[in-house]
């Protein structure tokens, strides 16, 4: 107690000093209008501030948790459009199965490589989530390749980007058919074989999903093509530049068709009759 004494009989005159500028300020914010809207101003403008700045915090951390539902609710209107297609049955057919034929498992990368000859990539998801070998993966804006190994919770995934990777695709605009092999240079881009020469086609063509595998729903959008050279009256190299950016692969999704194996048996049946 003696020492709170002490220090206000020392710093006395300063205090009164002090004392006698906030009762100064008082009355000037009393009196005169314009120095009271200017501070009224001030502290809105800075409380302002404060809270623009607290909410953009807020935003920012908020952001994964709104990613997350985003890509859950992306992967149920995925699932509702292949029902919503098997629906719509055309006037000639008297009947069809309604029944989904895909449908979509979403999964995280947690291992990518892009750079190598045969590159693969890790998913979080397994076989206890439904994951099988021999499924698609596809991105929203193009196909990223078929599962190979599976645990329990992971799996690993051929990328289009590996020598041993061929992917059934077509001309959007005609039809053709072909095949989807990298030639081991450029992750942007890989080529396309098997095209017969009378197939019209050209720079800035659009190549999706053929149809003609257990692995991918058919019109996937893959590339456009960006270059085609001729040799002897015939394509010597048709590049096709991917959709889909390799080097920040994140969010994949894992296609289910529910009638792989009786397609594969059947076929697998057929070839050895």
């Amino acid at each position: 107690m003696f020492q709170i004494f002490k220090f206000f009989s020392k710093n006395r005159i300063l205090l009164l000093f002090l004392f006698l500028e906030f009762v100064a300020f008082i009355l000037i914010f009393q009196t005169h209008s314009y120095q009271q809207s200017k501070y009224i101003t001030s502290s809105h403008r800075i409380s302002g501030n404060l809270l623009k700045k607290s909410e953009q915090i807020h935003s920012y951390f908020g952001l994964k948790e709104k990613n997350d539902n985003l890509v859950k609710e992306n992967v149920s209107l995925k699932n509702e459009l292949e029902k919503y297609k098997q629906l719509q049955v055309p006037p000639t057919v008297v009947f069809q199965d309604t029944a989904k034929k895909y449908s979509y498992i979403v999964a995280k990368v947690i291992k990518n490589s892009y750079l190598k000859r045969d590159n693969t990539i890790t998913l979080d998801k397994g076989s206890v989530d439904g994951v099988q070998p021999n499924m698609g993966v596809i991105l929203p804006n193009g196909i990223v390749g078929i599962t190979l190994n599976v645990s329990k919770h992971f799996c690993t995934v051929m990328t289009i980007l590996n020598s041993k990777s061929s992917i059934n695709v077509k001309f959007k605009k005609n039809y053709h058919f072909g095949s989807l092999m990298w030639n081991g240079k450029s992750y942007t881009q890989t080529q396309l074989w098997d095209i017969p020469i009378q197939a019209d086609i050209k720079k800035g063509d659009s190549i999706v999903t053929g149809g003609q595998s257990v692995f991918f729903p058919e019109q996937i959008p893959v590339g456009v093509i960006s270059k085609v050279t001729y040799a002897n009256k015939t394509f010597e190299r048709i590049d096709v530049k991917l959709f889909a950016d390799f080097s920040a692969l994140h969010t994949v999704y894992i296609v289910t068709n529910k009638y792989r194996d009786e397609q594969q048996n059947l076929e697998t049946q057929t070839e050895n009759e």
